[in-house]
């Protein structure tokens, strides 16, 4: 089962097609550092 599937079984989100472009959407990286995630929402919520 793809990553994107098991998202969409868990949380029943489809996100295996890009929004704008309609291409298929591809994982480019796994962070689980929670320090990182934070520091990433925090830049995020500033945009």
């Amino acid at each position: 089962m793809s990553w994107a599937l098991r998202l969409k079984r868990v949380f029943n989100i489809g996100i295996e097609t890009c929004s704008t472009c309609v291409g298929a959407l591809t994982a480019i990286a796994c962070i689980e550092d929670p320090l990182v995630i934070d520091k990433i929402l925090t830049h995020l919520k500033k945009c």
